[in-house]
């Protein structure tokens, strides 16, 4: 977990965090190694692009799901559902789960065995019900619901809900195109969400600079994991200078120098867009690579 850099953050599915606190058999190669295109609606704000952020980070949930390192993008990748999301005890076929279970919140066990179909998300703002119950008649009450009462999650700030549901409601209905997971898109989210860091450094609002910061870090800690043997020297380093970047960057806001965060924004936005050879030259030995991710999985953790 990037030398303790990224706080307990993790990205979507965390490979150590999922290895740690899931039952075996929970990690799967297709789920890790591929997800559908991501298609969103014209006329991005900040609003979307910090709903995206937060819909990939486990920092806005709790509990184990938090510990494990899932967040909602582990069971809607892209919006979609995730068909080969299992986890035994709680799943009685891939693309189900039991979200009202005490392994994810104490206080939603309803005693019953009830794994329920992972829903797409894809063209939610055009429903007026939500759930499997159709109880909710409000997108942003049901996505509170779902991290408060299923996730064991903090009680979710105006702020954090505006974002999530202006995100999902850039989701288009479009047929599923699988992609694999690459370096070369995880390192252009990694770009987006540090134009999402822009406008807090703006603005000037302290917490906000340190929230997203942290939330990047966790993103940039997934993409460490990928990186595994300690051989890999050059990459490993590379993404831990980033993380502490980012610390740097909250900590020049904290402490008032505006002008100096921003410049520091900049020059690290131009380091991740242009990355160091060692990235590239150690791609096709890390678990970006199916094959070596397979044998990863088949691999018993020590």
């Amino acid at each position: 977990m990037l030398l303790g850099l990224v706080s307990g953050e993790a990205d979507a599915q965390s490979l150590l965090g999922a290895r740690e606190w899931l039952p075996p058999g929970s990690l799967s190669l297709e789920n890790l190694s591929q997800r559908p295109a991501e298609r969103l609606e014209e006329g991005r704000n900040f609003y979307v692009a910090f709903g995206r952020l937060a819909f990939r980070s486990p920092d806005i949930l709790g509990g184990t799901a938090r510990k494990a390192g899932l967040s909602c993008q582990a069971c809607h990748a892209n919006g979609f559902a995730t068909h080969a999301f299992f986890i035994p005890g709680l799943s009685d076929r891939p693309g189900r789960i039991d979200v009202s279970h005490a392994f994810w919140h104490l206080r939603g066990e309803d005693q019953r065995d009830n794994p329920l179909d992972i829903p797409s998300l894809r063209g939610v703002k055009t429903k007026d019900r939500f759930g499997h119950d159709a109880r909710t008649a409000s997108l942003r009450d049901f996505t509170r619901r779902v991290i408060v009462m299923e996730f064991a999650g903090d009680e979710p700030d105006a702020l954090l809900l505006d974002a999530l549901v202006a995100y999902q409601e850039k989701l288009r209905p479009v047929d599923e195109t699988p992609q694999p997971v690459t370096l070369q898109q995880d390192l252009a989210d990694i770009l987006d969400h540090l134009d999402a860091l822009r406008v807090p450094l703006g603005e000037e609002n302290v917490a906000l600079a340190g929230r997203i910061a942290t939330m990047i870090r966790g993103q940039l800690g997934f993409i460490h994991e990928r990186f595994a043997d300690e051989d890999m020297r050059g990459s490993r380093a590379a993404l831990e200078d980033w993380s502490r970047q980012l610390v740097g960057i909250a900590m020049l806001a904290e402490n008032g120098q505006w002008p100096q965060a921003r410049q520091h924004l900049a020059t690290l936005r131009n380091a991740i867009a242009a990355p160091p050879s060692a990235l590239a030259a150690d791609l096709p030995r890390s678990l970006y690579d199916p094959a070596r991710l397979k044998v990863w999985l088949n691999t018993p953790a020590r």
